[in-house]
């Protein structure tokens, strides 16, 4: 206790020589003269030394007194460090850094504005070009959203289940009429395919079938480039549920190869443990999880799972 009174006192000590007396110092700091004076003689008396000259007409710092400046005045310096360093930190647990690559990008950019929405004074940044787990152990993202069936083998990273993710295979009712419904993956023509130009996302997967790459008519490592050839008519394209839902509800696009979709994938959130993840962080995970739960539904009802 007497280290920590020491410490108080050395900073009214500082206040005291800055201001050039203790009259001055105390209209600055909004107390009395006379306590200021009390707090120095205890100051004084624990310290075993004398630290200034006072009297009526003069005050003035003793040579003690300057070598104990010289340390509180740095102290004080580092102190408001201290403060500001804690008032940088609350700005920057005022941002959450999403990464979303390539076809979980749309997703995020559904899920972001109502999160914005509802949190004014929290920032957002979405990347869609790093979604390497290490830029959560470099500090340089805060969420990842993943669709890897394989998680990172790290103490410092969290999987957070989010759900599942159904992928369909779809075509435009034109390209339907124009080359007939395709009964079988194996019945797929090339030349009828677009494919995503993503790492892992540009595989085609069927129930039963290995995961394999097509070289399709179009590929692109745009989802909405791909969205819109599918509508054209210029392909069939497997796609995210949460993308096609609305044009599979209104006619723009239908489903093919219904009794052979795929498992759905698992889709996650990727964080630094609990005891590094912002509580900002941890909130936007906990906004996802009942938003996607509440679309998911709306999405089922467009497009109603297979048997």
């Amino acid at each position: 206790m007497e280290r920590i009174n020491n410490l108080d006192d050395l900073f009214l000590l500082v206040q005291v020589i800055e201001a050039g007396g203790f009259s001055a110092a105390a209209a600055r700091l909004g107390t009395t003269r006379s306590l200021l004076s009390r707090r120095i003689i205890a100051l004084e008396e624990r310290l075993g030394a004398r630290l200034l000259h006072r009297n009526a007409r003069q005050f003035a710092v003793t040579a003690t007194g300057e070598r104990v400046y010289r340390h509180a005045a740095a102290m004080c310096e580092s102190a408001l460090a201290a403060e500001q360093a804690a008032a940088a930190q609350s700005v920057a647990n005022s941002l959450v850094r999403i990464e979303a690559h390539g076809l979980l990008s749309p997703l995020v950019a559904e899920l972001v504005p109502g999160f914005a929405a509802i949190h004014p004074r929290i920032r957002v940044q979405v990347g869609n070009g790093d979604s390497d787990f290490e830029a959560l152990l470099r500090q340089q993202a805060d969420v990842i959203f993943s669709l890897r069936e394989t998680m990172p083998d790290s103490d410092d990273i969290v999987a957070r289940s989010l759900g599942s993710v159904r992928m369909v295979t779809v075509g435009s009712p034109d390209l339907v009429r124009r080359i007939g419904t395709p009964e079988n993956p194996s019945h797929l023509d090339e030349a009828h395919c677009l494919s995503y130009a993503g790492e892992t996302s540009g595989y085609w997967r069927f129930r039963g079938m290995a995961p394999r790459r097509r070289n399709g008519r179009m590929a692109s490592g745009d989802p909405g480039a791909l969205l819109s050839a599918a509508r054209a008519g210029v392909g069939f394209a497997q796609f995210p549920l949460y993308m096609v839902a609305d044009d599979l509800g209104n006619g723009r696009l239908r489903r093919v190869l219904e009794p052979f979709e795929p498992s759905p994938l698992p889709l996650h959130a990727l964080t630094l443990s609990g005891r590094i993840a912002s509580d900002v962080t941890l909130n936007f995970v906990r906004f996802v999880q009942k938003s996607l739960a509440a679309m998911s539904e709306r999405w089922e009802q467009l497009a109603p799972g297979t048997a």
